[in-house]
Formats: C-alpha cells, sequence, structure tokens
C-alpha cells in the first residue's frame, strides 16, 4: 500500500505526559499512546521540561524548526541545532531546555524487539534513488519545496511537512527522488524482526 499523507491531515493529540500536543503523522494500531510498535509524529515544544517515557521502545528525535534544543539524556547533555539528530531509549530520563524559543520537532518511536530501524536525513540536491527491501518506508519532506518521488511509474508531490508510507510494497524495484533544489528529506526504513 501506498499513502500520500497530507500535513493538513495530520492528527493532534495530547502528549503522554499532557504537557503539551503532538501531530500524529502515521503509526502501526491502536489509538493510545502506549499500544504501537512503531510511530512517527511532530511536536511543537514551546517551553522547556520533561519527556514523556516511552519504555521498551527506542526513539529518533530531529530539530525542524527554531533555535534548537538543550537535551539532558540520562545525565549527559546533547545540543540539537536545526535538522540535527539524535537516538535514545524511551526509557530514559530526558529533560528538554529551549535554547532560543519554541522548536517543531519530528519523532520516530519504535520497538526494537519488533522491527530494526534506519532512519537518515536527505540533503543532496541530485536524484536519488532507493532501493525497496523494508516492511515499511516512510518519506517526509522538510523543504519548503517540493519533493517529486517516482514509484513504479507513479509520481507523488509532497509539498511541505508532507509525508508519503508505503507499506508491504517489496515487490516495487526503487523509489526516486527526483532533484531538489533544497532537499530536506527524511527516510525511515522499518524491518520486522
Amino acid at each position: 500500500m501506498i499513502e500520500l499523507l497530507k500535513a493538513s491531515h495530520y492528527k493532534k493529540m495530547r502528549w503522554k505526559n499532557g504537557e503539551g500536543y503532538t501531530l500524529e503523522i502515521a503509526r502501526s494500531v491502536g489509538e493510545s499512546l502506549d499500544e504501537f510498535d512503531w510511530r512517527i509524529s511532530m511536536a511543537d515544544v514551546k517551553t522547556s521540561g520533561d519527556f514523556s517515557k516511552f519504555n521498551g521502545m527506542n526513539r529518533f528525535l530531529t530539530v525542524l524548526e527554531g533555535q534548537g534544543i538543550s537535551l539532558c539524556i540520562d545525565h549527559a547533555f546533547k545540543h540539537l541545532k536545526t535538522l540535527q539528530s539524535i537516538e535514545f531509549s524511551g526509557d530514559s530520563v530526558v529533560i528538554c531546555k529551549l535554547l532560543a524559543g519554541h522548536i517543531r520537532d519530528f519523532n520516530l518511536i519504535y520497538n526494537p524487539k519488533k522491527f530494526d530501524a534506519q532512519y537518515q536525513w536527505i540533503f543532496s540536491p541530485e536524484v536519488s534513488e532507493i532501493p525497496i527491501s523494508s516492511d515499511l518506508i516512510f518519506i517526509f519532506n522538510q523543504s519548503v519545496e517540493a519533493l517529486v518521488i517516482e514509484i513504479d511509474q507513479q509520481t507523488f508531490h509532497l509539498q511541505h511537512q508532507d509525508s508519503l508510507k508505503l507499506e508491504n510494497e517489496k515487490s516495487l524495484k526503487a523509489i526516486i527522488l527526483n532533484q531538489q533544489f533544497l532537499k530536506q528529506t527524511c527516510l525511515i526504513q522499518l524491518t520486522k524482526i
């Protein structure tokens, strides 16, 4: 199944800790914040504070907009600027400090006992060919420039913060990310263990 996900249709949900809201882009199953194998979302972080815990899960986080954040993850500090990422355990104690105003971040939370995950950002403006070998492939366009994707003679146009989800499409050969002057594309690949 190939599904184009428009940013205007993302589901607004309260954070697990109740301190803010997330825009849920996609998830494996369920409605609750405790019942999923993977979940992809964006969050607007407007105040410093503690992150929600997701025990037994792994997390990737990227700052999409704003001046950055400082994270204290189990007493280790990490500073993230725009389009920088970090991976950490959902079991970790994480305290966020905003550096200069609010930020928007992008998140993958997944169960490492059920999935192997590859999470990467593509910034090269050239055409990219991505072989299809995972159970789930997720493409997110952060650029203000539209991203044109070709898959098996189908063309998809991703506007700013739109996404494309491919699930159980291993019969297709490759995904082509066309040339884009200001490419800011996140590619997530999840493979069942």
